[in-house]
């Protein structure tokens, strides 16, 4: 097909125009100008009225044509290129990364000892707050708080830790609101830090008295405050008795709660977490136990079967046909439920979004292989 833009033909004029300067378009014969209507009709046309004529002159006027079809392609790409180039180089904060050059791997240093350093460092701080904070805890629960009067409940928690002198900060610090007449100043009774009233936090009692009871457990069982994790929350309930709902606050009294600040109270609902992570354990680990289990019964299941069918084949009368028949059946169970809770633990998590981590997925393929191998 051939438009007005192309070359010079012969009866044309510059720019793909006819003498009379028409512009044609259309399925056009490139030495008559006749407009074919189809590519079938315009090759027919060719073979049968110019295919014993010279096309040289045509065979020229198309590779002009395609020479600048293709210049005209190969600037458009080199455009496209430029732009692309131009913006990875903008997204890429400066830096053209394709003209990098391979570098060869350098020297390596191992710093797996000063990052145990470092973490061991924050382990120490986080335990040596969390000790301080349940200790507090301890004094601050050590006495009725209910029957006692307010000044004197007052005096006994300004004598657990040192408040912070009023003067010392004009400003909340975690809302920045200045104290005035109506914005008072609130002490934590846990690190006497000072915030407005907006920014304090309560800590119901029976939230205190469950941590500070793993501590005792703790403490009786010859471990450190730290080492609860271990026997605390056995038999405690595990909804979340930290976080109260409005209603739940309005219902408690002055004296069943304890002012803290956010990061005091942060630190003790992470504990708290801690503490039930210990006691509930994962899916994966209960279903296994069960696994383990069944194949354990079956160890122990399977002999005794063994010794009675090769008993009863060789015609002895030691052992009932019923009483092996029953110990097929339960064995049978027992398969059955062994494949049935590895298939389980084998598609744990896959229809859940985000999934679980590769590894956990790579254990729970291997021990579905285990418990086939098993069967097998």
């Amino acid at each position: 097909m051939w438009a007005g833009s192309s070359p010079p033909l012969p009866g044309t004029g510059r720019g793909g125009t006819s003498s009379s300067g028409e512009i044609r378009e259309g399925f056009l014969c490139p030495l008559c100008l006749k407009d074919l209507h189809s590519v079938q009709q315009l090759q027919s046309h060719y073979e049968e009225a110019h295919s014993g004529e010279d096309d040289g002159h045509m065979v020229g006027q198309i590779k002009t044509l395609f020479g600048r079809a293709k210049k005209k392609l190969l600037k458009k790409g080199e455009a496209e290129r430029s732009d692309a180039e131009s913006l990875d180089y903008i997204c890429s904060g400066g830096v053209d990364t394709s003209k990098w050059e391979a570098q060869d791997l350098g020297a390596t240093r191992n710093l797996r000892s000063e990052f145990q350093r470092w973490r061991a460092a924050r382990i120490d701080h986080y335990v040596i707050e969390i000790n301080k904070l349940l200790i507090r805890l301890e004094k601050l629960t050590a006495f009725d708080r209910a029957s006692t009067d307010p000044a004197k409940r007052k005096a006994l928690e300004r004598s657990v830790v040192t408040w912070v002198n009023d003067r010392d900060v004009p400003c909340c610090p975690d809302c920045g609101a200045t104290f005035t007449i109506t914005l008072r100043r609130h002490h934590c009774r846990l690190c006497g830090s000072i915030m407005c009233k907006r920014c304090n936090q309560f800590l119901a009692v029976s939230f205190a008295q469950k941590l500070t009871s793993a501590v005792r457990a703790s403490v009786t069982a010859g471990g450190s405050p730290c080492a609860a994790d271990q026997t605390a929350g056995s038999g405690e309930s595990a909804r979340r008795l930290s976080v109260a709902s409005v209603s739940s606050l309005l219902e408690e009294k002055e004296d069943d709660r304890i002012m803290s600040c956010q990061h005091c109270r942060g630190i003790l609902e992470q504990r708290e977490r801690r503490l039930e992570e210990k006691d509930s354990s994962p899916v994966i680990a209960q279903l296994y136990e069960k696994l383990r289990s069944c194949i354990g019964k079956v160890e122990q299941l399977a002999p005794e079967y063994l010794k009675m069918a090769e008993s009863l084949n060789a015609g002895e009368s030691t052992y009932r046909l019923e009483d092996a028949s029953n110990l097929r059946v339960d064995l049978m169970k027992l398969y059955e439920r062994i494949d049935l809770l590895s298939k389980r633990i084998g598609t744990l998590g896959l229809t859940e979004n985000p999934q679980p981590h590769p590894k956990t997925l790579q254990l729970q393929r291997m021990i579905r292989l285990s418990a086939t191998h098993f069967l097998q």
